[in-house]
């Protein structure tokens, strides 16, 4: 029998909030000292209420400090995984990367719309309503374009 998707979301009863909250820290704690046992690895888990008011920490706090020590002062070359550590300000700068680089392809493409459009209407008017030598350049290109583009076109319907 399948099981159906779960909603990620927040619950919005106080009480079943509260519940699964309970039985999911135990559960997330129990994984942990299997991890811990079945693998031979250090491992430590904090858990935070939203309203910060309670917080747990497994297996006990002089444990956790030991493992997070561990892990703070361990040499960045030794792991991979360690490799990929961001802060808040070197995430948000990837991020900006990301988008930046997004924003100027989406940019040029809304470019080679806004000229694709220009040429479609001088092919319906039959005239070119061009402002400078440039814009007039850059219709001729098209043009060469869109000609190789039908000649090839040509040449793969044509079997003989």
């Amino acid at each position: 029998m399948v099981r159906t998707k779960i909603k990620y979301e927040l619950i919005a009863d106080e009480r079943t909030r509260r519940e699964s909250f309970k039985k999911r820290r135990t559960g997330l704690f129990k994984k942990l000292g299997e991890l811990k046992t079945l693998c031979d690895v250090e491992a430590c888990g904090i858990v935070i209420t939203g309203d910060g008011t309670h917080s747990e920490i497994w297996p006990s706090p002089d444990e956790a400090s030991e493992v997070i020590e561990k892990f703070i002062t361990q040499p960045s070359s030794s792991s991979s995984h360690t490799n990929n550590r961001v802060d808040q300000i070197g995430f948000l700068r990837q991020n900006m990367s990301r988008i930046s680089r997004n924003l100027e392809k989406e940019t040029r493409k809304v470019e080679s719309l806004e000229k694709e459009l220009i040429f479609a209407e001088c092919v319906m008017k039959g005239e070119a309503n061009v402002s400078n030598s440039h814009e007039l350049h850059e219709m001729l290109r098209l043009m060469e374009k869109k000609i190789e583009m039908v000649d090839r076109r040509i040449a793969n319907i044509e079997p003989f």
